[in-house]
């Protein structure tokens, strides 16, 4: 049987500070990539220059196009029946390839997802708590026929992919959602989308508190528009069954509390703290989990820190339904 051809394609803007690791973590693969797109997607850092130096092929992108479109400008240019999308702050496991390519061995998979490596270079809280919680939701997922497709770490056949039509091109700037909504149309069609717990990759992204609140605001909004604009159609979503419950609850809890201080009214302030402890029963199972990954007092960071990532959350969906009510639908 004729092995695949795997092409790799990783959109970069001003990143060359990580790409070099990257590409050095591809080139070290026991089962090394067939070839190495890189998009330079108007770059001002050498990010292209470092590309060449290790044999890339570089798709220079005139003007800065946004994520969807330049992973969309590497894709089409691939020659391997295999695209294995990934980030320039990535650094991929030594047997990541091959084990992406022993799931297309089977001919009823047409893509492959992975997950984020417990361990980051970084060991301030907030990179930990993005990174651990981007695992934790997906390592809760079905292995198969999922409806994600995650590019930091995500694999297609090509011709699946050109019949799908690519990423979403009206997504526009760095990569938000128009993965997640390239799983959706995989999903819908009936392809399957393997999550393979084997295939890892380490995500050098740095985050602050400030950060990751902006990224989660951003994320619930453009997830809010895309539901709103499938409404009625089949939903896939990664998020816990138990933070959407916990938007309302925390929200509630909230409203409560300021009612409460602003009537004087302890009844309402009491409610509010029952509200409080329901929103922490919620959130018992990823705090367990962050207790046993980084210990106690990491998890009651997370504890104090989690009300106010899910009030910022919950004001990116209302933020949607408000846009969307005036026609954005992006």
């Amino acid at each position: 049987m004729t092995r695949p051809r795997i092409s790799v394609v990783i959109p970069t803007h001003n990143g060359a500070a990580t790409l070099g690791v990257c590409l050095d973590s591809l080139r070290a693969s026991s089962r090394p990539p067939d070839e190495i797109i890189v998009v330079d997607d108007a770059s001002s850092d050498g990010s292209a220059e470092s590309a060449r130096q290790f044999g890339c092929r570089v798709v220079r992108l005139a003007e800065n196009v946004g994520a969807a479109r330049a992973k969309n400008r590497g894709a089409a240019v691939v020659t391997g029946e295999i695209i294995f999308f990934t980030d320039d702050d990535v650094i991929v496991s030594r047997d990541c390839l091959a084990r992406v390519a022993e799931d297309f061995d089977d001919p009823r998979v047409d893509g492959v997802v992975g997950l984020l490596d417990r361990q980051i270079p970084f060991d301030d809280f907030a990179s930990h708590f993005k990174n651990l919680w981007m695992r934790f939701t997906y390592e809760r997922l079905p292995r198969e026929r999922i409806g994600l497709f995650y590019t930091s770490i995500a694999a297609m056949r090509r011709e699946v992919f050109q019949r799908l039509g690519g990423f979403d091109e009206n997504y526009r700037g760095a990569s938000i959602a128009e993965d997640t909504e390239f799983g959706q149309r995989a999903w819908a069609a009936g392809h399957l989308i393997r999550l393979d717990p084997r295939v890892v990759v380490t995500h050098c992204k740095r985050y602050t508190l400030r950060e990751v609140l902006v990224t989660d605001f951003l994320r619930a909004r453009a997830l809010m528009l895309m539901r709103l604009r499938k409404w009625g159609r089949r939903f896939y979503t990664s998020v816990p069954r138990f933070y959407q419950l916990a938007v309302p609850v925390i929200l509630a809890a909230l409203g409560l509390l300021m009612a409460g201080a602003a009537m004087s009214n302890w009844l309402l302030v009491i409610g509010s703290l029952a509200l409080l402890f329901t929103f922490y029963v919620l959130f018992s199972p990823w705090l367990g989990y962050l207790a046993r990954e980084r210990g106690a007092r990491f998890a009651l960071g997370a504890a104090l820190f989690q009300p106010a990532d899910v009030i910022v959350v919950g004001f990116g969906m209302f933020v949607a339904v408000l846009e969307f009510a005036r026609g954005r639908r992006y």
